[in-house]
């Protein structure tokens, strides 16, 4: 088996993302936050030891409401990194490309968060392992 570290050789697996048409149908038990600035609702699951993020679409402007639409339920894996600009720079080489800039989310506790895309293995999520202090002006 080759190893591709496209991210470093210290980034774990975090997730898997999931377009879903309705949590609560999904997921009954499930207490849904919702994500404004994604456009999406969400809730983790443990899914035989695989941690999934179920999506749901805010509207038809959400992102992940064209995926439904197409069929398209596998979103994107996300890796847990030590440092995003590093990561974006390695993932460089093996094709991938930035598509946000990073960005402090409250689903992980205000870690930062950048989308990587590649033509040929689909899109990823960064998620920094630390919260990085914000400085103040």
């Amino acid at each position: 088996m080759i190893e591709c570290a496209f991210f470093g050789k210290e980034a774990r697996f975090h997730h898997i993302g999931l377009a879903v048409k309705s949590i609560e149908e999904v997921c009954p038990e499930c207490q849904p936050f919702a994500e404004q600035t994604q456009r999406v609702s969400l809730a983790f699951i443990d899914f035989n030891g695989v941690r999934i993020e179920l999506l749901e679409p805010l509207g038809d402007a959400s992102p992940i409401a064209k995926n439904l639409r197409d069929g398209v339920k596998l979103l994107h894996l996300c890796y847990e990194v030590a440092d995003l600009e590093e990561a974006v720079e390695l993932s460089r080489s093996a094709g991938f490309h930035r598509l946000t800039r990073p960005v402090p989310t409250p689903v992980f506790d205000n870690r930062r968060i950048v989308w990587v895309f590649s033509k040929q293995y689909g899109l990823f999520e960064l998620l920094e392992r630390d919260r990085k202090p914000v400085a103040r002006a």
